[in-house]
């Protein structure tokens, strides 16, 4: 067998103590030098890809704050760093960031995107606000009512996807009307007063991308 090198920070879950001798863990390549003959390994890198390949938009994940920023906070999701922007912290401004979050606090957020490449995430807990400004007001009430207003997100969102698919469906058949019209018209003047049928085509497109 190889002969591996896991620097303590890339090990998820525990420390390098001894007690992790004789353990079989998933390891990903970090480093590789056959002149030198040296090799890095990665257990979080690991553990990360494998916890990415089963998260999707949308998932209602726990967290924990490990650091505030000026723009957001840094969330840590499963060994995975997560941000969540100032923008998806509550559908109300937020004037004072350590008034609603502080590091080490352990929360509940929704995933709204995610690089697997990487293994970073954006997360957002105003999608699980019960109403506007409750992050602000009772963060822990979010977090304990999380799971249900996920399920209100989630509906909302579907409803909103149909009524969309429904809307651009409908405006693409009525594409269609113009066109039947004119295509029983007589088509032997080219001086003649009838439309020219793709003008009415030409203007539902504009409307249907305006």
């Amino acid at each position: 067998g190889l002969r591996a090198f896991l620097p303590g920070s890339h090990l998820t879950g525990q420390l390098p103590t001894e007690d992790i001798i004789g353990q079989t863990l998933p390891l990903k390549f970090l480093e590789v030098d056959k002149e030198k003959n040296k090799l890095v390994v990665s257990n979080r890198r690991a553990v990360v890809e494998q916890q990415m390949a089963e998260l999707s938009r949308g998932d209602l994940v726990d967290g924990l704050v490990k650091a505030l920023k000026p723009y957001g906070a840094f969330v840590e999701v499963g060994g995975m760093s997560g941000l969540l922007h100032i923008s998806q912290i509550s559908l109300d401004r937020i004037n004072d960031l350590e008034a609603v979050l502080q590091p080490g606090m352990k929360i509940k957020c929704m995933i709204i995107d995610h690089d697997k490449v990487n293994g970073r995430i954006a997360l957002s807990t105003k999608s699980l606000e019960y109403e506007p400004g409750a992050m602000i007001k009772d963060p822990q009430q979010v977090f304990e009512r999380a799971e249900e207003t996920a399920v209100v997100y989630h509906r909302k969102m579907e409803e909103q996807r149909k009524a969309s698919e429904n809307k651009t469906r409908d405006m693409i058949m009525g594409l269609g009307d113009p066109l039947d019209e004119d295509s029983k018209e007589k088509s032997g003047d080219a001086k003649s007063d009838v439309a020219d049928p793709l003008a009415d085509v030409s203007d539902n497109l504009d409307s249907l991308l305006s």
